[in-house]
């Protein structure tokens, strides 16, 4: 709670995007990955309460989670609070989006929600699969403010199918998506982006 006081106390954009565990995640986790929000998004971050997966979001035929059931229990939590420009749960289940066999993560960007999994990013080295859930953390987050895919394999906006390409980039985006959401969110705030 005391990182969540001092990262409001730190920004003053008045923008809020909120992270909440989903099922059993660990807080501590999520709790460590607002620093990165932060910085990147100019934003007051805050940790959500803990949500529930949605029991119809499991497909047992395929051993996991639907992804957009779970972004439409997000958008309804999103919808109670208005003070939270964007939410993002983060989860340990394994999603998936149909047609593809998983993904790390889905946003939507109507309705300013995003969830991630962090099932497939453990590493042994916990250093590194922070980094991976920062990595991947950003990226749906920049869905969510309508930036695309990049064809830059070093921005946090390329679309990652391994492992191997979510380490290769880092959290930071390519001088034209930074200009983007420089713009985007330049035009909901009282004050430049930096």
């Amino acid at each position: 709670m005391l990182l969540v006081v001092l990262m409001a106390a730190l920004q003053s954009s008045g923008r809020t995007i909120a992270l909440a565990p989903v099922g059993d995640t660990d807080e501590a986790t999520v709790r460590a990955l607002a620093p990165v929000v932060a910085e990147q998004f100019d934003a007051q971050v805050e940790l959500a309460p803990r949500m529930p997966l949605p029991p119809h979001a499991w497909d047992a035929s395929r051993r996991q989670w639907r992804a957009g059931v779970v972004l439409t229990a997000l958008a309804e939590r999103r919808a109670a609070t208005p003070t939270w420009e964007r939410l993002v749960g983060v989860t340990e289940v394994d999603l998936y989006a149909p047609p593809l066999n998983f993904v790390f993560g889905e946003a939507d960007t109507d309705r300013q929600v995003a969830v991630f999994s962090l099932a497939r990013l453990h590493a042994d080295d916990h250093a590194r699969f922070l980094h991976r859930a920062q990595i991947e953390l950003v990226h749906e987050l920049g869905h969510t403010y309508g930036l695309g895919h990049c064809d830059d394999p070093r921005c946090v906006m390329w679309f990652s199918n391994t492992l191997a390409e979510t380490d290769r980039k880092g959290v930071r985006f390519c001088g034209a998506h930074a200009a983007a959401l420089a713009r985007t969110l330049a035009a909901t705030s009282d004050r430049p982006f930096r």
